[in-house]
């Protein structure tokens, strides 16, 4: 069977990035303008989740004492950063490509 999604953590995930929304959405702006603040919001966000994750995934690799598990443990933690960087990359992608498709 797949994994079973938490609905709880989706919920208050999605409670802590509504006032990112909020914010970055001001008066007299277009469509445009509000995916931009809000993916230059997310790209905040996504920066210090990787520079956690990195940072975390060092030092479990430091005192992992050579133990294998703790050692998978921080390759993990280096690949999820790694995703990190690529979703934020993608986010600011994605605002381009819908300013192209929103021009036509």
């Amino acid at each position: 069977m797949g994994k079973k999604i938490n609905y709880k953590i989706f919920f208050i995930a999605i409670l802590l990035l509504l006032p990112f929304t909020v914010l970055a959405i001001e008066s007299g702006d277009d469509v445009i303008r509000i995916l931009q603040n809000i993916t230059n919001w997310l790209w905040r966000v996504f920066l210090i989740a990787t520079v956690i994750a990195f940072l975390a995934a060092g030092f479990f690799y430091f005192t992992s004492a050579g133990n294998p598990d703790k050692v998978s443990r921080a390759h993990r933690m280096v690949l999820y950063g790694v995703i990190g960087v690529v979703v934020a990359l993608l986010s600011a992608g994605m605002v381009s490509l819908i300013e192209s498709f929103l021009e036509t």
